[in-house]
């Protein structure tokens, strides 16, 4: 059964928590590796929650459920077309909150 992309306000909805982390200084507490490793175990939101804990309400997506399967999708694929060209590709060097930031506003052009 294909998996559906996310929508735009789950990627806007992870967006503004990732850029709130962000702000609260957390550039640097997620490398690009961690991130890659989330997406291909289909584990981004928990991984972030874990790492960062208290920073991101993911209730709305529940482990297993259609929205965080179709949101991790929707960044796996992304990241797979720009891994290793990160810093031409999405404009970052080594925060890998602004890599997911890089991987929603790639997502939103397609």
């Amino acid at each position: 059964m294909p998996v559906n992309k996310a929508c735009l306000s789950s990627l806007a909805f992870l967006g503004l928590y990732v850029n709130s982390a962000i702000a609260s200084g957390h550039a640097e507490t997620v490398s690009f590796d961690e991130i890659y490793t989330s997406l291909k175990g289909g584990t981004l939101l928990e991984d972030l929650d874990k790492k960062l804990p208290g920073h991101f309400d993911f209730s709305l997506f529940p482990p297993g459920s259609k929205n965080c399967i179709a949101l991790n999708h929707t960044l796996q694929a992304i990241a797979i077309s720009i891994q290793g060209k990160e810093r031409r590709k999405v404009g970052v060097e080594t925060s890998g909150l602004h890599l997911i930031l890089g991987l929603i506003f790639e997502a939103i052009q397609h």
